[in-house]
């Protein structure tokens, strides 16, 4: 349930219906070099429609990446929604026109050093929650995931990834629950970056440990490729070669003059045909 201490705070916040529920979903890295950080909410079941939820994000967070309410169809359409900042805080109001459930979304800043990753996030104590949750996201190429509350699940989820989670419980006015996360990675690749078909990959990747799935995949078009060469090779060596099938020689008429033929130059004495008028060797005009 999300309750505001007092007045005295000047959030307008008298008409916002309480909060059942909050899932906080953690995703660094993924497609910023920040923390996109998820708000899933439920608002009381008894809240009647149309109705207002506020939620607190931090005011350093600037304005809400994306605002939207949940149809019966597990649909998102963006709400309309105004801000107010107060202190470290700005509260978002967001109009539920039929619907109990929506997301709000914002991006915030980790803390980088070398390769170590932390991020701290915090729930002001004047919201009262009837229950609370998280998510945490594992980033692609990451190392040494801790997660304060320790979680009490851990499978794969959206996008193939892998997501630690736990209960909260409820949260009463007073309390301040604070989620820690550090982990340890050696490049700055997103990983959205990663999830991409293989030619959009912008951000250079190792294959072997970003990827591994990939490799028996290339080693075995390797082979495939290599085994039909080698089946083309021996069947081209095995195959005979075409024989040449030795062609005759024709004879012309004129070799049969020459043999019937008792004519022959009286200048260089070659034999001529029958019906020769010159020498065929010397040119001179026979004698008849």
């Amino acid at each position: 349930m999300l309750l505001v201490a007092g007045s005295s705070s000047g959030l307008a916040q008298e008409a916002s219906a309480p909060i059942d529920h909050l899932e906080v979903a953690l995703w660094p890295e993924f497609d910023r070099r920040a923390m996109l950080v998820i708000y899933r909410f439920e608002l009381a079941a008894d809240a009647p429609l149309p109705a207002r939820a506020a939620l607190p994000l931090p005011a350093a967070s600037g304005q809400p990446h994306a605002v939207a309410w949940l149809s019966a169809d597990s649909e998102l359409f963006d709400a309309d929604f105004t801000t107010e900042t107060a202190e470290d805080w700005t509260i978002v109001e967001i109009e539920m026109p039929a619907s109990r459930s929506g997301q709000l979304e914002y991006y915030a800043d980790i803390d980088f050093a070398g390769m170590t990753r932390s991020f701290l996030f915090d729930w002001p104590s004047k919201f009262e929650l009837g229950g609370m949750s998280y998510e945490v996201q594992k980033p692609v190429g990451a190392t040494g995931l801790v997660v304060s509350p320790p979680p009490d699940g851990e499978g794969l989820g959206d996008y193939g990834l892998n997501y630690l989670s736990a209960e909260m419980g409820p949260q009463p006015l007073g309390s301040a629950p604070v989620i820690s996360v550090t982990y340890q990675k050696a490049n700055p690749t997103l990983s959205i970056e990663l999830l991409q078909p293989l030619g959009q990959i912008s951000a250079p990747v190792d294959v072997q440990s970003e990827n591994p799935s990939i490799l028996p995949w290339l080693a075995g078009a390797a082979g495939i490729a290599l085994l039909g060469a080698g089946i083309y090779y021996l069947f081209s060596r095995r195959r005979p070669a075409p024989q040449r099938v030795p062609r005759k020689r024709r004879k012309r008429a004129s070799d049969f003059e020459l043999k019937a033929s008792t004519v022959f130059c009286h200048n260089c004495g070659a034999a001529a045909g029958i019906s020769d008028v010159y020498c065929r060797q010397c040119g001179t005009q026979l004698r008849r």
